[in-house]
């Protein structure tokens, strides 16, 4: 008996060794292409252990495609106790193990890093000196992907050479850190399709003309919170996508940006005044998406925009503006099917009378999203003519402030009977509503209104106070003409706020980033 149960036992040792053979075998007999692809999913640290596996891993090891060198790997426990030694430690060990590389490829490079100069500026001074060595090895290397995420002392920004640039095989950059950036000279080519650069000081506007001759292949550009330059131009036949992201720029600056291809533009600039010294300039006869935040300058011209389908404009017209700038944006965008207006710039339209609002957007508009502070009477026809001039309206989003108080405002002067005496074309068609219910009852008579006759509607949602609870148990008992899905939301936050008390304004955006028209549509 005892013999059985050792030979049983031996049996399964013998089959478990066999498993694992095959396991091991299935891996060693693999294509060195897929092999490679399969270990490089593996960060610098796995890597490093399977190099010392055998030496077909250490060629693995030592010819991966993608490197990634991040200091925040480290735990917060051992930075807190790290001495310049031990990242000193760190850098030779990379340093080794780029040398022993060789010119094996390099498709992927990323660099996330933190400098430390708790202990002595030449620590510091040391990790920027060895940061520019590995993007040199990298390019020597022939790297196609290059993202440098660096955290340097605000007090020593980095010089940072045009060599980069130079780079053929070089397709994607991404530098997100305080240096200086000097153009690269204008005889030289890229093969660049995207360029992000952030917190980067650019002392020489040639260096946008070198983006204009040079980068042929450019189909997205990005910059933000840049500064040290006063006037940007760029004039491309390949771009597809520029994202402008620098609020703190001075007055005086001026954009402009010309492409036949550009399709998705995102602009965030300056939110404090009203800058006459700034202008805008946009040249694009195939945009599709505009994002607009900050400031109206005195001088913009957004050219033709026959193909734009999708607009957010978060604009800050101040009193005593021409109010005709505003309109000469909006009227730009006529051909838009998708419309996103935040506080500012929806108050203003609202406030200044329903006259030829309708007319305003064009009849396309198939998507609206508006955020006001509280449905009051004053505002209530200059809504109303806004959305009779949308019969094709099919998803609306209403969004209000958590908090209003306004004694010289009423909110509910306007019953169901109003609504019903306006006919409103969209209401035959609109398929999905959000309102959220502020003081008063304007926002509640529309919303019943809409459930009441909106044959089509296939989801109501209603966000709204714990005090308004009475009102949505009657809601829910109105008559519907249709089987949507009734959705309601209680925001605790959400109230009248009494005078005296601090108001906190809040706007939960509901898309974001600058190219997203799909998921709108959806």
């Amino acid at each position: 008996m005892e013999y059985k149960l050792v030979a049983s036992a031996s049996s399964r040792g013998q089959r478990v060794c066999a498993i694992e053979s095959k396991m091991i075998d299935r891996l060693s007999n693999l294509p060195d292409e897929i092999a490679q692809h399969i270990f490089s999913f593996l960060d610098l640290k796995d890597m490093a252990r399977l190099g010392c596996m055998s030496k077909r891993y250490r060629k693995f090891h030592l010819s991966s495609p993608s490197l990634e060198i991040n200091i925040n790997e480290i735990p917060n426990q051992k930075m807190k106790k790290c001495s310049c030694n031990m990242r000193l430690q760190l850098i030779y060990s990379l340093d080794r193990y780029l040398f022993r590389r060789g010119d094996n490829k390099i498709k992927r490079f990323h660099i996330r890093w933190v400098t430390h100069n708790r202990f002595t500026k030449d620590c510091a001074c040391d990790e920027r000196f060895r940061i520019i060595a590995w993007v040199y090895n990298a390019i020597r290397c022939n790297v196609e992907e290059l993202d440098l995420d660096v955290s340097l002392p605000r007090e020593t920004p980095l010089a940072l050479s045009s060599f980069m640039f130079l780079c053929k095989s070089l397709t994607s950059l991404s530098v997100s850190m305080k240096c200086v950036l000097k153009g690269p000279p204008l005889d030289s080519s890229s093969n660049l399709k995207y360029l992000s650069l952030r917190e980067v000081c650019i002392v020489d506007e040639k260096f946008f003309t070198w983006i204009t001759c040079c980068c042929k292949c450019i189909k997205e550009f990005r910059l933000q919170d840049i500064y040290g330059v006063a006037n940007i131009t760029i004039e491309s036949s390949s771009l597809e996508s520029f994202v402008f992201e620098c609020p703190g720029l001075s007055a005086g600056c001026n954009l402009n940006i010309s492409g036949q291809k550009l399709e998705c533009l995102h602009i965030r600039w300056g939110n404090l005044f009203f800058d006459q010294k700034s202008s805008l300039n946009i040249s694009a006869p195939n945009l599709k998406s505009l994002t607009w935040w900050g400031t109206l300058f005195s001088h913009q011209n957004l050219g033709k925009l026959m193909c734009l389908e999708k607009a957010e404009l978060s604009l800050q017209p101040e009193s005593g503006i021409d109010f005709g700038i505003i309109h000469k944006v909006l009227h730009s965008m006529r051909g838009v099917k998708v419309l996103i207006l935040h506080k500012k710039i929806t108050m203003a339209l609202l406030k200044e009378g329903s006259i030829a609002l309708a007319a305003l957007f064009g009849t396309e508009i198939s998507y609206l999203q508006m955020h006001i502070e509280c449905l009051f009477d004053n505002l209530v026809p200059a809504m109303v003519s806004l959305l009779s001039g949308m019969p094709k309206l099919n998803t609306l989003y209403l969004k209000t402030d958590q908090f209003s108080f306004s004694p010289e405002y009423k909110s509910s002067g306007f019953g169901m009977a109003y609504w019903k005496s306006q006919k409103l074309a969209f209401i035959n068609q609109v398929k999905v509503v959000s309102i959220e219910l502020c003081s008063g009852s304007n926002g509640f008579e529309l919303a019943r209104y809409i459930l009441e006759h909106a044959q089509n509607l296939k989801k109501l949602e209603i966000i709204h106070s714990a005090e308004q609870s009475n009102a949505i148990r009657e809601l829910n008992e109105s008559k519907r003409v249709s089987n949507a899905a009734f959705v309601f939301e209680e925001d605790r936050q959400r109230g009248t706020r009494k005078q005296g008390t601090p108001a906190f304004w809040s706007f939960a955006q509901m898309l974001r980033g600058p190219c997203s028209i799909d998921s709108i549509r959806q």
